[in-house]
C-alpha cells in the first residue's frame, strides 16, 4: 500500500484509458456525487468509465449528472480494467460484488474515513475533510481542471449531504469555501434539497410501520429502530430512518436495523459522543467517528444483540 498526495493521484487517474469507478453499499450523497462527478470529466478526457455500484440506487439520486449510466454488477460477470477507483469506502468489503467482479490492474482509494483499512495499492486518504466531494474539489485546483455545472453539482451535493447541509461538526471553514467555489458555477442549493428532501409515499408509510420498533436502552443513552426482513423492500428508501431517533431528547447513539435478507442485516450508526466508527469497524464497516454503518451476517435478532452488546462495552 502507498499513501499518495493529489498530485499523484491526478497523474494516476489521467493515465489510466479504461477506469472502474465504484461507490459503497447503501450510497449516499458522498459517494454518488463523488464518483459521478469524477467520471464526467474523466469521459470529457476520452477515457472510458464505468461505474458500479452494487445496491439500489436511491430514485432521489435520479437528479444528479450521470446517475443514468450507473451500472449495477451481477454475479458472474467480468469487468477488466486498469484502474479500479475505489471512492469513499473505508475497506474492501464496503464495496460489496464489486470486489468480485472487477479484474484491475491498480486499485486507488480515495477516501475521509478515519476507519480506512488501508486495503488499496494506492491510498489517498484525507480525515480532515468533510466528505470526498471536498477531495475532489481540491484534486481539481491541485491538477487545474475546469469544472463544469453538471460536475459542480455532483460535487456539491456530495459536499452538502455528508455534513448534513453545513450543520454537522465536520463542516469546516474551507469546506465552505470549496461549495462556495461550486456555487459560482450555477449551482443551486434548492434543487438538492427539494430531490433529497422528498420523500414518497412508500417510504412514509414503511416508516410508520417502523417507528413502533422505537426501543431505547441505557438510560436513554441509546435509541434504536428496526425494519424485519418481511417489511424489506429495496425500492423503497430508508435512508432517513436513522435520524428520528437521532434527534430525540437524551440519546447519544441511534441505531437504524435493517434485515435486507434473512440472515443479513444492515446497520447505520449516528451518535453525538460516542466513537461509533470504531464499533462499525469491528463488524467489518466502517465511517466516521459520528455517524457510521455495517453489514451483519444474522437475522435482525441475533444482528441486534452483538451490536447492542459492543456498543454497551464502550459506553
Amino acid at each position: 500500500m502507498s499513501k499518495i498526495n493529489l498530485r499523484t493521484t491526478g497523474d494516476l487517474l489521467l493515465a489510466a484509458q479504461d477506469l472502474v469507478l465504484c461507490c459503497h453499499v447503501s450510497p449516499d450523497g458522498d459517494t454518488l456525487g463523488s464518483a459521478l462527478g469524477l467520471k464526467l470529466f474523466l469521459e470529457s478526457h476520452g477515457k472510458k468509465v464505468t461505474m458500479l455500484v452494487d445496491d439500489k440506487l436511491d430514485k432521489s439520486f435520479s437528479f444528479l449528472p450521470g446517475s443514468a449510466g450507473i451500472v449495477c454488477p451481477r454475479e458472474g460477470e467480468s469487468y477488466p480494467t486498469e484502474l479500479l477507483v475505489v471512492i469513499d469506502a473505508s475497506s474492501w468489503d464496503r464495496i460489496g460484488l464489486v470486489a468480485d467482479v472487477v479484474k484491475p490492474r491498480h486499485i486507488l482509494n480515495i477516501d475521509h474515513h478515519i476507519s480506512n483499512t488501508e486495503f488499496a495499492e494506492y491510498l489517498y486518504l484525507d480525515t480532515k475533510a468533510a466528505a470526498v466531494g471536498e477531495i475532489m474539489c481540491d484534486l481539481f485546483l491541485e491538477m487545474g481542471w475546469a469544472y463544469t455545472p453538471e460536475i459542480a453539482l455532483d460535487f456539491y451535493t456530495a459536499i452538502s449531504t455528508d455534513c448534513g447541509s453545513f450543520r454537522y461538526t465536520n463542516t469546516t471553514s474551507k469546506t465552505m469555501r470549496r461549495a462556495g467555489d461550486l456555487l459560482d458555477y450555477g449551482v443551486n442549493p434548492m434543487i438538492i434539497s427539494d430531490n433529497l428532501d422528498m420523500k414518497t409515499r412508500a417510504t412514509a408509510e414503511l416508516f410508520a410501520k417502523v417507528l413502533p420498533t422505537l426501543t431505547f436502552e441505557k438510560e436513554g443513552r441509546i435509541a434504536y429502530i428496526s425494519l424485519s426482513n418481511d417489511l424489506y423492500d429495496e425500492n423503497v428508501s430508508t435512508e432517513p430512518f436513522v435520524y428520528y431517533p437521532r434527534y430525540t431528547e437524551g440519546v447519544d447513539v441511534a441505531i437504524f436495523f435493517k434485515a435486507v435478507e434473512p440472515a443479513v442485516t444492515r446497520v447505520s450508526m449516528r451518535s453525538s459522543k460516542t466513537d461509533v466508527a470504531a464499533i462499525a469497524l469491528s463488524f467489518g464497516g466502517g465511517g466516521h467517528i459520528r455517524a457510521a454503518g455495517c453489514t451483519i451476517n444474522a437475522p435482525l435478532e441475533e444482528a441486534r444483540a452483538q451490536l447492542l452488546a459492543a456498543l454497551g462495552k464502550v459506553m
